[in-house]
C-alpha cells in the first residue's frame, strides 16, 4: 500500500514539474523573442502580448531544409556506428 502510494505521488509530482517547464512564462529565452539586448529586460515587446509575429515562409522553408540535412547527418552516422560495431564484433541490438 505504502508503496503504491509513494508511486502515485512521485508520478504526480513528476508532472507537475513537466507541466511547470513546458509553460509559457517559464524563465528561458524564447525562439521569437524580439529584444534587441541580450538581457531581455529591454524595449522588446512583452512575452504575453497577442503581437507575438509568426514565422516568415524562408524562415520555415530554411529551418525545414536544415531539419532535412540534419536528419541525413544522423543516419550516415547512425550507418556508420552499425557498420563499426558489426567490423568490431560488437552487438548492434540498439
Amino acid at each position: 500500500m505504502f508503496k503504491r502510494v509513494s508511486l502515485l505521488f512521485c508520478a504526480c509530482a513528476f508532472m507537475f514539474l513537466a507541466a511547470c517547464a513546458g509553460s509559457k512564462s517559464s524563465g528561458g529565452s524564447s525562439y521569437y523573442d524580439d529584444s534587441d539586448s541580450g538581457g531581455g529586460g529591454g524595449g522588446g515587446r512583452s512575452r504575453g502580448s497577442s503581437e507575438e509575429r509568426a514565422p516568415r515562409a524562408d524562415e520555415l522553408k530554411e529551418a525545414k531544409n536544415e531539419a532535412t540535412s540534419l536528419t541525413e547527418e544522423n543516419h550516415k552516422l547512425a550507418k556508420e556506428v552499425f557498420d563499426l560495431k558489426n567490423k568490431l564484433g560488437m552487438p548492434t541490438d540498439e
